[in-house]
């Protein structure tokens, strides 16, 4: 932080759907990208680990396995990091598939924080693999053999150690575009910065409405908001995303 301001960051990387090996490597180029330059948050997309069109690969118990462990590598290799950053994954627990975001930060997996709001209209079908966040709003999940745990649910906010200021809180695509977003009880529970993971496709006149939707909503609860959209790496059926990244303050 410097004169009260801090810099944060979004990024999107090169996936090859259903590849976690080779998303990590671009997830971590992204990440020491961003704190080589300074950021103290960065965001990633929904669902970057696996990439979000993986489609029936969803039902997969392997992709949904490699998907935690690609998530617990990249906190062991980013152990020197002090940055808040976040990662999009398929997460099981209970029995049920979530849409996840992950926080991390020097090395630690701080929270697993689920979606809200599942689209399944026009070209979304997010049910036909994915629950909802759980009514329970936060509990405790395992990650590995180890029994490493972490905490799981929508009611969280996370704050790094070397700067107090800065309150994170995380909603995923949907969740902003609901009449009742998960954001407006973070900034009431006292978030300065919600991110937001997202894989939103574009359709003519899109971008446009989405930036307005983010700037409106930063504005409205007075916090800085970091929308990090999926690119052009999962424009591999008849839907295109392009990667459309928007920061705002205030």
């Amino acid at each position: 932080m410097k004169h009260g301001f801090f810099r944060t960051a979004a990024a999107t990387p090169k996936v090859k759907v259903g590849c976690c090996s080779y998303n990590k490597t671009q997830i971590l180029a992204a990440v020491n990208e961003a704190y080589e330059n300074g950021a103290e948050l960065l965001v990633l997309p929904e669902l970057c680990i696996t990439g979000y069109t993986c489609g029936d690969l969803f039902g997969q118990t392997a992709l949904i396995d490699a998907a935690r462990r690609t998530l617990c590598e990249i906190a062991a290799e980013t152990e020197n990091i002090e940055m808040l950053f976040t990662v999009g994954l398929p997460f099981e627990e209970g029995g049920k598939l979530y849409n996840c975001a992950a926080v991390l930060y020097k090395g630690k997996i701080l929270g697993i924080v689920p979606k809200t709001f599942l689209p399944n209209y026009n070209e979304f079908y997010e049910m036909r693999w994915f629950s909802p966040a759980p009514k329970s709003k936060t509990g405790v999940t395992y990650l590995n053999e180890a029994n490493d745990y972490v905490v799981f649910g929508t009611e969280q906010v996370f704050c790094p150690e070397n700067n107090k200021d800065l309150v994170l809180a995380v909603e995923l695509c949907e969740d902003l575009w609901a009449p009742n977003p998960p954001s407006i009880r973070h900034a009431l529970a006292g978030a300065t910065v919600i991110a937001n993971l997202s894989a939103g496709n574009e359709i003519t006149g899109k971008a446009e409405y989405r930036r307005s939707l983010v700037s409106g909503q930063s504005g409205r609860l007075i916090c800085g908001y970091i929308y990090a959209c999926a690119g052009d790496g999962e424009s591999t059926t008849d839907v295109v995303f392009s990667g459309h990244n928007i920061i705002a303050e205030n």
